[in-house]
């Protein structure tokens, strides 16, 4: 499982992976000290079967992905992280040049919405431009027990609980018309020495107020780790990522199922008619090294690169945006972007 979603400490990769087998080993006891989380013990097993593969120089320098991808008046922002040694930082990016987070966000449109990385309590996030050019923060925490699992989320690190009794997470948020969205995972408590984690079961959709909409996992999937997008083009038409261990989404109720191969979904788009949805895909049918960037548009496969990985997509007229990784594992990932196929590097510091 290569999730790299889910590798922000957790689910964006630890600092010390890049450091080779020892360190690894140290990262799995902490990681589960920190989240007694079945996600984070099945992610390292992963990546300490990814570390035994590979037979190079351990890189102990920084590693980085572009994780977000916008266009705006012809300028390409990237957000994305950079891990360097044991902190895990967001980075920003405007075309192929570092920059700040002013800079970033003055240049984001309004209604925009963009990734970031982890903060110091180990929450995914997100910073959402509305209507009004205000900046918002949207925190999920990553499958640890709060409110007796009771589900819920972080709004200006403000905690907004959902007015029910279900049993899960929130992991991403998209918006329509300024109004966010939210897709998740239900699933059952497990209590451990210190802690209690959340171990999913199945993905849901919610509008915030309304009753949750949980999706059906395909036939063709036997496993599901979580969610890793939410897209909304109206009401009656939202599109999810899912974690099955085969490239798919639901559109609606119905799901998607792109490959029969190991593969990952982490944004969908529309642009007129078109569906796209951009990920990764494992010719070998392996789930932890050797990834095909790529993107599927209307269900018909386009390749970018092999050892890389995608997971941002912006369509700017007749242009196609891709964010995302070159590296064959995770010790190695550098950021960058595609433009209609055409790799551009990012610097790593």
């Amino acid at each position: 499982m290569n999730l790299i979603w889910i590798f922000y400490i957790c689910f964006e990769f630890p600092p010390c992976s890049a450091m080779g087998m020892n360190c690894v080993l140290k990262q799995i006891k902490l990681c589960y000290m920190k989240f007694y989380s079945i996600y984070s013990l099945f992610i390292f097993a992963v990546l300490l079967g990814s570390c035994s593969k590979d037979n190079s120089t351990p890189n102990n320098g920084p590693l980085a992905a572009g994780y977000s991808i916008l266009v705006n008046n012809g300028q390409v922002l990237v957000s994305g992280f950079l891990s360097e040694n044991g902190r895990v930082t967001t980075r920003y990016w405007v075309n192929d040049k570092k920059v700040d987070s002013t800079g970033f966000t003055g240049l984001v449109g309004n209604q925009s919405i963009f990734r970031v990385a982890v903060d110091d309590q180990f929450r995914t996030g997100y910073t959402y431009k509305d209507n009004a050019g205000v900046i918002q923060s949207y925190r999920f925490n990553q499958g640890t027990g709060a409110e007796n699992g009771h589900i819920f989320y972080y709004l200006n690190n403000s905690m907004v609980r959902m007015n029910n009794d279900s049993i899960g997470i929130l992991s991403t948020v998209s918006f329509h018309d300024n109004t966010p969205i939210f897709a998740g995972s239900l699933g059952v408590l497990i209590n451990n020495a210190m802690n209690r984690s959340i171990q999913p079961k199945t993905a849901f959709v919610w509008d915030g107020h309304s009753p949750i909409n949980e999706l059906v996992r395909p036939e063709q999937s036997t496993l599901f780790w979580g969610v890793s997008a939410v897209y909304a083009v109206g009401t009656n038409e939202v599109y999810v990522g899912g974690l099955c261990g085969i490239p798919m989404y639901w559109k609606n109720s119905d799901p998607v199922v792109l490959d029969s191969r190991y593969g990952e979904v982490w944004q969908i788009t529309k642009s007129g008619p078109d569906v796209y949805a951009v990920g990764l895909l494992n010719k070998h049918n392996s789930n932890s090294t050797g990834h095909t960037a790529c993107y599927w548009k209307n269900g018909t496969l386009y390749e970018l690169e092999d050892n890389a990985q995608a997971y941002a997509i912006c369509i700017d007229g007749e242009d196609v945006y891709i964010s995302g990784a070159v590296g064959n594992v995770p010790v190695n990932y550098h950021p960058c972007y595609w433009k209609n196929g055409v790799r551009v590097d990012l610097p790593m510091i």
